[in-house]
């Protein structure tokens, strides 16, 4: 057993060295029950039982939200972090959260779970002592309170050591526009209910799913609007009474257009004459851009321009394809007084929640405006 997870800790070190075309240190292999696991979860079986050994080796790929369901082994494991972020919890005990080269040696029948964090993928190998022909006992599901309380605690618990510019209401903010945008609904669901305990009130949340429709489209909006329904019903059932906030006041203007300019020359310090580029060459999307957009949207005052910056930012620093408006709006974020220092918080949360790439590449970005502008 010792000379297994030696070999396995060796191949993970040498995994660090970066090599074309390595995506994983093994195949994904087949899905496993849903009667154990909750969410996507897959076996790729490295080892099996026999007349030399007395154990089972298996990688083991959780989705995002993906985890087992409580159980017990007889004889013990261990588990060997290898990609992504995962849990692991005994019964009675705060979560630990696990990254890429963590051990845990699980004690015979101890009762726990294991799985990813709501925002991240997780792999593992399993090394599964057996008791006869007896490997594991399997118990009742996690709960999704209990689940929640395990993201909450331990990334609350992580990110409180890195971000010093950020307040909770506006990490808030990052997590649920960026979670909304990329689709991660499991991942939504911990971070509406962190935003609501955080002070975020009912219509401020609202409105920063209503606004994602105009950068991540309407299907991530209405989803995120529909789970932001969801979340409200389980914490009503709970008894939670959650702060509504104050609406929007309303808006008459009688030329949106020109409201709508105004605006985004005060979000840019820059005066638009006349419609460049795509704006020149289809007039329509120049209209709904400054009549709905800028207009209709950024006069709501739920929100301040501050707030909804945020909004796009982290929108735009989490879905793919999309740097040149990502880094139009880091200026503009700098240009309404949201520093520096504010934004590297901001995609050290797009580290944690959607992925190192995202947050490598928001940093250039962040680098080339800070450049630019210094040369300005």
């Amino acid at each position: 057993m010792k000379q297994v997870i030696y070999i396995i800790m060796n191949m993970l070190s040498l995994s660090a060295i970066p090599a074309m075309g390595q995506t994983a240190l093994f195949p994904k292999g087949d899905p496993l029950s849903t009667d154990y696991f909750t969410g996507p979860a897959f076996l790729y079986p490295l080892l099996t039982k026999d007349k030399n050994n007395e154990f089972a080796l298996g990688s083991v790929t959780f989705e995002p939200g993906a985890r087992t369901i409580w159980h017990t082994h007889p004889k013990g494991q261990v588990l060997i972090a290898t990609e992504g972020d995962g849990f692991y919890q005994e019964r009675g005990k705060p979560a630990r959260h696990l990254k890429k080269g963590d051990v845990v040696n699980i004690p015979e029948n101890v009762e726990h779970w294991h799985g990813a964090t709501a925002h991240s993928k997780f792999v593992h190998i399993a090394i599964t002592n057996y008791k006869g022909d007896q490997n594991v006992v399997w118990l009742k599901p996690v709960s999704e309170e209990e689940y929640r309380q395990a993201n909450s605690s331990v990334l609350a618990a992580d990110e409180s050591k890195t971000l010093q510019h950020l307040s909770v209401k506006q990490q808030s903010i990052v997590s649920i526009s960026a979670l909304t945008a990329v689709g991660n609904i499991e991942g939504l669901k911990i971070a509406l209910n962190s935003g609501l305990d955080s002070g975020l009130t009912i219509n401020e949340i609202k409105d920063v799913l209503v606004q994602l429709y105009a950068y991540c489209g309407f299907p991530r909006s209405l989803n995120g609007i529909n789970t932001f329904m969801a979340v409200l019903e389980e914490r009503k059932v709970k008894g939670i009474q959650d702060t509504e906030g104050k609406s929007a006041r309303p808006v008459h203007d009688a030329d949106k257009y020109q409201t709508g300019k105004k605006t985004l020359q005060a979000l840019t310090g820059r005066e638009e004459k006349t419609p460049s580029g795509a704006n020149a060459f289809a007039p329509a999307i120049d209209t709904f851009l400054k009549e709905h957009l800028f207009a209709d949207i950024f006069s709501r005052d739920v929100l301040d321009h501050q707030q909804r910056e945020l909004v796009t930012v982290s929108a735009l620093a989490a879905m793919s394809g999309v740097a040149a408006q990502l880094q139009a709006h880091i200026g503009i974020a700098i240009h309404i007084g949201l520093t520096g220092h504010k934004l590297q918080d901001v995609f050290a949360v797009i580290d944690s929640i959607i992925g190192k790439k995202e947050g490598d590449l928001a940093r250039s970005t962040l680098d080339k405006v800070a450049n630019e502008r210094s040369r300005n």
